[in-house]
């Protein structure tokens, strides 16, 4: 199975650590700005905690939202399915696009070869919709990634390619 997700891990952690750094700093700027001013008065320093907030908000939600952004699964690699062992499930994507490439035996592709097909499916973030049709199948069936000891698509039958 080809994937990444030590690498996807590593960039959550280096966001993580960048959304840290970001409110470190903001917190150090807003306090040597107050700390090296005269005294001002109430509303003043209201003032400059509400700023402060919006600032470090803002800051937080620009970080985060790439942190979601990189929660998206690349669903690129081989598959086993158990209703057809032996038989191949590749997928390719690219951008949002998914190109699934198999083959079915009865039941099984004992040699690893059996009657070969191509699907096309989309991708949007821990989700895959294919159109099973071509097979006699659902137009968009939508698989779900699953984390677990050994990662792979959940589909609406419980099936799971891994």
């Amino acid at each position: 199975h080809k994937r990444h997700h030590y690498q996807r891990n590593n960039n959550n952690m280096a966001r993580f650590l960048l959304l840290v750094l970001a409110t470190v700093a903001s917190v150090g700027t807003a306090w040597m700005t107050m700390s090296t001013q005269k005294p001002q008065p109430i509303a003043s320093l209201q003032s400059r905690m509400k700023t402060f907030a919006a600032t470090t908000a803002i800051s937080a939600s620009i970080i985060l939202g790439t942190i979601s952004g990189a929660q998206a699964v690349d669903f690129t690699g081989s598959y086993s399915d158990p209703n057809h062992p032996g038989c191949p499930r590749l997928i390719a994507v690219e951008e949002t696009t998914a190109i699934i490439n198999g083959a079915d035996g009865n039941p099984g592709c004992p040699t690893g070869n059996g009657n070969p097909w191509r699907l096309i499916g989309k991708t949007s973030e821990r989700e895959i919709f294919v159109d099973f049709s071509p097979k006699g199948g659902p137009k968009d069936l939508k698989g779900v990634w699953e984390e677990a000891t050994n990662p792979g698509i959940r589909w609406p039958d419980g099936t799971f390619w891994k």
